[in-house]
């Protein structure tokens, strides 16, 4: 099956007006500068068309409860940071990418003012340093935004496909136009799934291989360490915080997946929307390396002046009955210490957004989060960038002021990081970094890559953490880091 994503009939005009426009300005400027070019286009499904560009570089992200999805296809620019101050630094280029970029509606409902893209896509490490080139995380890097050559988006019955070039000093507008017309013409050609028995003539030696086919792909598990490690890091981490070191910090674990077949993708991703409805599920592509992400946790948002966070941390099982989650949930709700590790996450996230926000609306009392095995404490919060941080302050610095919360690393967050740098002996690479997108205006949304997995051919690696605060016991913040795991361990091998 094939089909096929093309200009608008009537463009060629408007196109070739807004090269020449776009060719001036980069000439006068001796610098680069961009055109992105928008059109309406029927709703799809971005995950086929994800699946379905398998040899390219690409970022996918569907928010099934929004009914909001997003699909970007290959580079036509790239934006990263290293460092203390990379959030900034990404900032700064992503905002000199936009003020040299040009965008033209191709029809009436493209140059609407709810129409989306163009976007910069992408995510960033869970530490601020260069990825050692031995890791596993080497090819996806340290964080990157990217601005597709091609995207789409779309939200509700909308979509949009969104076209962008790289535009010289002394470029040709006729080549320009011409190799923009031709690269436009996006086809997503996807491999019909599963074989069609009555056309194969079942030949002895085809017999054996169905036979084996039908027992599935053997699957290999291994955990990184001995739960009894990982019990004794959990120890370690309560007597740093008895010795008033830190007051939380977060271990992490991780689960290594090895098959003797290809991984169902369509079916893992398939799975992860379908489970987890109120999550974000996050997929991007580079070379050989996919990393996976089905999170509920949001970092921050921004739409116009109008800032929304959220503390999510505290976490119990669901229950296999209407009774039996109705007790976890009563005890989720009274647990000091589940309480505890929730108020120090709300606490930090209000303190890194007071300079920019003021004082954060939010209920005093968290509500459950219930997601498919497991549900968590969440305190959504809402404010708005006062006088003095609006047209400066972007989406970005806000992820700077609040990567990584002590959702995720802990706190004091300096102490924090040190502590798990030093004991927990885990490569994070992306896990638990800030991943999302952002528009011309600064505005969007970053996400937390919780319940999170790298792919690399066929082995995965799955990770999961637990917050450690005084009153933690370590066999039940294991049993966390196992329900947490299964979230993903499930759907990738099909049991």
């Amino acid at each position: 099956m094939s089909s096929l994503v093309t200009l608008p009939n009537g463009s060629h005009r408007t196109l070739r007006n807004s090269l020449v426009e776009v060719v001036a300005k980069a000439s006068e400027a001796g610098v680069r500068h961009y055109l992105a070019a928008r059109w309406r286009i029927e709703p799809r499904d971005l995950l086929t068309d994800f699946l379905a560009s398998a040899s390219r570089d690409a970022f996918f992200w569907q928010e099934p409860s929004r009914k909001f999805a997003l699909l970007g296809l290959g580079r036509a620019e790239i934006v990263t940071g290293l460092g203390r101050d990379r959030f900034a630094q990404a900032s700064a280029r992503a905002s000199e990418v936009f003020d040299r970029m040009q965008t033209v509606g191709l029809d009436a409902q493209a140059r609407a003012t709810d129409a989306v893209g163009p976007l910069l896509v992408g995510g960033f490490s869970f530490y601020e340093g260069e990825i050692d080139p031995a890791s596993e995380w080497h090819g996806l890097g340290p964080g990157r935004l990217l601005l597709p050559a091609f995207s789409i988006a779309c939200r509700g019955a909308a979509a949009w496909a969104t076209r962008c070039c790289v535009v010289e000093p002394g470029d040709d507008v006729e080549q320009i136009l011409d190799r923009f017309a031709v690269e436009s013409a996006v086809e997503l050609t996807v491999e019909p799934r599963g074989a069609d028995a009555d056309r194969e003539s079942l030949r002895p030696d085809l017999v054996e291989s169905l036979a084996a086919a039908a027992r599935g792909p053997e699957i290999r598990v291994q955990a990184d360490r001995p739960h009894g490690r990982y019990a004794a890091q959990v120890e370690a981490a309560l007597e740093a915080i008895e010795a008033g070191k830190v007051e939380k910090v977060v271990v992490a674990r991780s689960l290594s997946v090895a098959a003797d077949a290809d991984f169902d993708l369509q079916g893992f991703l398939d799975a992860l929307r379908l489970l987890y409805p109120a999550c974000v599920t996050v997929a991007v592509r580079e070379g050989g390396h996919l990393f996976v992400s089905a999170t509920p946790e949001r970092l921050v948002a921004l739409d116009g002046d109008a800032v929304s966070t959220a503390a999510v941390a505290g976490s119990a099982p669901r229950g296999r009955s209407p009774e039996e989650e109705a007790h976890f949930s009563a005890a989720l709700r009274a647990s000091g210490k589940e309480r505890q590790e929730h108020d120090v996450v709300k606490r930090a996230i209000r303190a890194a957004l007071r300079d920019v926000c003021g004082v954060l609306e939010g209920a005093t009392d968290p509500v459950l989060l219930k997601l498919e095995g497991i549900q968590h404490l969440e305190s959504p919060l809402f404010g708005r960038l006062e006088d003095t941080a609006r047209g400066h302050t972007k989406l970005l610095d806000l992820v700077g002021r609040l990567h990584p919360t002590p959702a995720v690393g802990g706190a004091p967050r300096e102490a924090a990081l040190d502590w798990l740098e030093r004991f927990e002996a885990l490569d994070r690479g992306w896990y638990a970094g800030p991943i999302g997108y952002v528009d011309a205006a600064g505005a969007g949304e970053f996400r937390v890559a919780l319940r999170s997995a790298l792919l690399r051919g066929r082995v995965a690696r799955l990770f999961a953490g637990a917050g450690i605060v005084a009153g933690s016991n370590p066999q039940r913040e294991l049993a966390e880091t196992r329900l947490k795991l299964r979230a993903l361990l499930a759907p990738l091998t099909e049991i």
